[in-house]
């Protein structure tokens, strides 16, 4: 097993898609920031397909949903690896669900990962969710210098995550994923013209913290509206 290098990796290639926010839609401009690091799962050196979660940053708008509309919010991640930049692009259920739950999807130049979300977010924006989503990355070459062989990797996997959200306007989630699936492996010389190719499977561990703030938080306490003083009728002999 190997602990992927945060850094490194993160200029080599592709980032692994994280989604940066619970299945609750916040009203107006959030900022973000997303960094995180992976431990591949499995037992052989030559089968990591060196995912490094997103490391970037960012901001989306978002319009909250009520009990009768759906929410939704468009983001967009600015990512250390300029490729892995992304769209996020989501929609939440009307609140009347009782629950918050919606779906979404990621795009990037190297990457796409369609999801949906579900938990049950506090009015001071804590709580716990879960993500579930299915990552198609595309193929990049994880050779780790110029007179290594070549080494092209075509990860498709399913990304289950489970997250918690701190309360406030500065909040900060903290996030754990897996990675479970398979990839096409490429292995050869880059002057051979159809190298050959074989399946690989995809183990791994991704954890991470995105921080955010937001522009326009939702109160979490809206004051009770004035009650209306009762007349005081006057005094005996009095004129009303």
């Amino acid at each position: 097993m190997r602990f992927s290098a945060l850094v490194p990796l993160a200029f080599a290639a592709a980032c692994a898609p994280v989604v940066t926010h619970s299945p609750r839609v916040e009203p107006g401009i959030t900022v973000f920031g997303t960094m995180g690091g992976s431990r591949s799962l499995c037992s052989r050196d030559e089968c990591d397909t060196f995912l490094v979660p997103q490391l970037g940053g960012g901001a989306r708008y978002g319009r909250a949903a009520t009990d009768s509309t759906p929410g939704f919010s468009v983001g967009i991640t600015s990512s250390i690896g300029f490729v892995s930049s992304e769209v996020d692009l989501y929609v939440q259920a009307p609140a009347s669900l009782g629950v918050d739950a919606g779906a979404g999807v990621l795009a990037g130049g190297s990457h796409a990962m369609p999801y949906v979300q579900l938990g049950r977010m506090l009015e001071d924006g804590s709580g716990w969710y879960t993500t579930q989503g299915f990552a198609f990355l595309a193929e990049r070459d994880v050779g780790l210098g110029i007179d290594d062989p070549m080494v092209l990797v075509t990860p498709r996997y399913w990304a289950p995550a489970i997250a918690y959200r701190t309360r406030g306007q500065y909040g900060v989630h903290l996030y754990a994923s897996g990675a479970f699936g398979s990839a096409r492996v490429v292995k050869g010389s880059y002057d051979d013209p159809d190298p050959p190719a074989e399946r690989q499977p995809v183990r791994a561990v991704l954890v991470g913290v995105v921080f955010e703030m937001q522009t326009s938080p939702r109160p979490s306490n809206v004051p009770p509206a004035p009650r209306p003083v009762p007349a005081v009728p006057p005094p005996p002999g009095q004129p009303r």
